[in-house]
Formats: C-alpha cells, sequence, structure tokens
C-alpha cells in the first residue's frame, strides 16, 4: 500500500514544478517586456528573458527526473536475473 503522507509529498512537487514551468518564465518575460519598453527595442527582451528561463526550467526539471529516477532504480533489486545466491 502506497504511504499517503509520500504520494502527497510527491504530488506537491509535480504541482511545484508545473508552477516554476509556467510562471517563471512568464515573469521573467513580463520584465523583458518592461526592459523593451524602457529601452524601445520592440519584444526582443520578451523573447530572450522568456526563452532562457523557460529552456532553463526544462532543462532543471529534465536533470532533476533523472537524477531521481536513477536513485529510484539503484534501490530496485536486480532485473535482470542476475542473483546473487
Amino acid at each position: 500500500m502506497a504511504n499517503p503522507i509520500k504520494s502527497l509529498a510527491n504530488a506537491e512537487d509535480g504541482v511545484t514544478a508545473a508552477f516554476e514551468l509556467v510562471l517563471t518564465p512568464a515573469l521573467f518575460a513580463f520584465l523583458g517586456y518592461l526592459v523593451d519598453r524602457w529601452a524601445g527595442v520592440g519584444p526582443l527582451c520578451v523573447f530572450i528573458f522568456g526563452g532562457v528561463v523557460a529552456t532553463y526550467e526544462i532543462w532543471k526539471l529534465w536533470y532533476t527526473y533523472t537524477e531521481r529516477m536513477k536513485a529510484l532504480e539503484a534501490d530496485l533489486p536486480d532485473a535482470k536475473g542476475n542473483h546473487n545466491g
């Protein structure tokens, strides 16, 4: 049976990741918009700030996921049938 506390913590991690993936690039794109209005350069900073942060958030999500999966796989019994004994 699944541990409800652990399941709740995992759900919170997913919600946090979703908010970070959407809101952080949006916040930086808005800051880019303010810089664009101040400098009068068009939507250049919106795309640069938002794009760089979105790329970083996707990389961070991928890296966190792969490291977590490696840790979980290391805790699994050997699935290839190489049993000692």
